[in-house]
């Protein structure tokens, strides 16, 4: 499946299944509610994101997994 750094698909797609953003030790994240370790904005999500020149990938179930852009 093709990966995106689409700022909305990547909202729309943590939105759709309750993940919050995080960055841990630099590295960014989509966690769910009962996790709280390094929960940021998406701002600070998407600046690490960058930094780390990685994007989302979705496979055919839906799952997205974040990976080397």
């Amino acid at each position: 499946m093709p990966a995106t750094r689409d700022r909305g698909e990547i909202i729309h797609y943590a939105g759709r299944h309750r993940l919050s953003p995080a960055v841990r030790d630099g590295v960014p994240a989509l966690v769910g509610p009962a996790e709280t370790e390094g929960r940021c904005g998406w701002e600070r999500f998407f600046r690490a994101l960058g930094a780390r020149r990685l994007a989302l990938e979705l496979d055919g179930a839906g799952e997205g997994r974040l990976v080397p852009a």
